[in-house]
């Protein structure tokens, strides 16, 4: 996706929220325009992860946190 094209994207966004919207009415929009798509152009499902890896991720991050 070429930069023109996110600008692009972008613009048209803002042209469809009201004019109150708020700040973080226009993140969430960029949000779900970023969310992954399939490839019928829906969005695609998050990734689900076993209870077991997020716990090694917890404590991956925990870790590093610490170090600092």
């Amino acid at each position: 996706m070429s930069d023109q094209n996110v600008k692009e994207q972008v613009r048209a966004l803002l042209d469809k929220l009201p004019d109150d919207c708020s700040l973080a009415d226009v993140q969430r929009a960029i949000a779900v325009l970023m969310w992954p798509k399939q490839g019928d152009g829906n969005p695609a499902p998050p990734e689900r992860l076993s209870p077991d890896e997020v716990k090694r991720r917890l404590r991956e991050w925990l870790k590093s946190e610490k170090d600092k």
